[in-house]
């Protein structure tokens, strides 16, 4: 069922790099220049607004809306100035931009993880639904993904000191992508504690050393700003505690976007359970968990539900048990099926808690806040047979293409 080496599993054909490049880069233009038409779309109006006020040299920050630290805003808003742009198109042109960006490092990243894949990967990347459309808008979420894989690429690569730059410009943008400051740290640190060598603390600490620097700016802005949002008008909203919402549905969004690896991963999920009969403890707790604690309370997640399916969705949750069930075993058998998958390198499955963690800490439930787990998830998992993978690139792109003209053309919003 699983190939011996992720390498052989979905290698890479000569002519394959053309034709994704053709077709994908075709595509992306298409989608782009539809995409260039029409107003402000979802949180474009605020992240707009403050592009504007620093593209014309006016520094306030608008604190009644903006959560995130404004290095997004300030990023577009220097690029437009350096092409003597200043438009809404020209602000999504860049943004655009900062989508290849994201892609050539996942490229980076897949490449040191599982040699001879990543074109394939890099393919689906692209096409991924929960990412496709906001490629498009001018939102922070891509040149936040770009900068966490670019400091995972960086830190596959020993660059640490490279790895911590990126990561402070990672949480410029979104200050939550500190939790990923604490991965990359982990990682670095592995092979020294996996060969057992304590005794070379000082190895560890010069290794770890520049992750505490991000880490050290976040903590500096939270006691500076006095709460994890940057507006103290949404930090009711946005508050410092965890919750279930968010780590379940990625469970749901995962066994949904990759159906046949879930598939392809149940038989050894079920051989591991069934070795030892006290383990069925564990779908059957995912389960009762789920069923029990999941609950999408934020005020915004009951906003708009005939606008935004996601929180049609969630609110039917409450109400409807047969739909409820049929989420919960679509989480536990996407939980099983892809518990198998293997991760490289050594010591990646510190993914899971880190990812559990920064997907716990925001209370509102959305398909974004999955968007930099689930990516560095498929950037660093083992992949399925050729048609396995091949087949989700496929699913994919229909999903994307529904996706991304159902938000151009206004018809719902992700």
């Amino acid at each position: 069922m699983f190939a011996e080496a992720g390498d052989a599993a979905a290698g890479t054909r000569r002519w394959e790099p053309w034709v994704y490049g053709v077709v994908l880069g075709l595509l992306y233009v298409v989608a782009l220049s539809l995409a260039l038409k029409g107003g402000l779309r979802g949180d474009e109006l605020y992240h707009y607004a403050q592009i504007q006020l620093f593209r014309h040299g006016d520094f306030r920050l608008l604190d009644t809306y903006l959560t995130t630290l404004p290095g997004y805003h300030a990023a577009v808003a220097g690029l437009l100035a350096l092409g003597g742009l200043d438009s809404l198109a020209s602000a999504r042109i860049v943004n655009a931009a900062f989508g290849l960006l994201a892609l050539a490092a996942f490229h980076a990243v897949r490449r040191r993880a599982w040699p001879g894949t990543e074109t394939l990967a890099t393919a689906q990347l692209m096409a991924l639904p929960i990412l496709a459309p906001y490629f498009f808008l001018v939102y922070t979420d891509v040149l936040a993904l770009a900068l966490v894989l670019g400091a995972t690429a960086a830190s596959l690569s020993r660059r640490h000191l490279l790895a911590a730059v990126a990561l402070l410009g990672a949480l410029a943008v979104r200050q939550n992508n500190v939790a990923w400051a604490g991965l990359l740290a982990v990682l670095a640190i592995w092979p020294i504690w996996r060969e057992g060598r304590l005794a070379a603390w000082h190895a560890m600490l010069r290794v770890a050393l520049p992750y505490g620097v991000p880490v050290l700016a976040f903590v500096i802005f939270l006691v500076a700003n006095g709460s994890v949002s940057m507006s103290h008008g949404q930090a009711a909203l946005h508050p410092a505690s965890l919750h279930l919402g968010n780590p379940l549905f990625a469970l749901f969004l995962a066994g949904l976007l990759l159906p046949l690896q879930v598939i392809d991963g149940l038989p050894a999920a079920w051989a591991w359970l069934r070795a030892r009969p006290w383990r069925l403890l564990w779908p059957a707790g995912l389960l009762a968990v789920y069923w029990f604690g999941f609950h999408a309370d934020n005020p915004y997640n009951t906003a708009l539900p005939d606008f935004l399916p996601r929180n049609a969705f969630l609110l039917a949750l409450e109400h409807d048990l047969l739909l409820r069930a049929a989420t919960g075993v679509v989480i536990v058998l996407a939980a099983c099926g892809l518990a198998t998958t293997r991760l490289r390198p050594d010591g990646a499955w510190w993914l899971y808690p880190f990812a559990a963690f920064f997907l716990a800490a925001s209370w509102l439930v959305e398909q974004r806040y999955a968007m930099v787990p689930l990516v560095l998830w498929l950037a660093l998992r083992e992949p399925r047979g050729r048609g396995v993978e091949l087949a989700t690139l496929v699913w994919w792109l229909l999903l994307a293409g529904v996706l991304v003209g159902g938000m151009i053309s206004g018809r719902f919003f992700l």
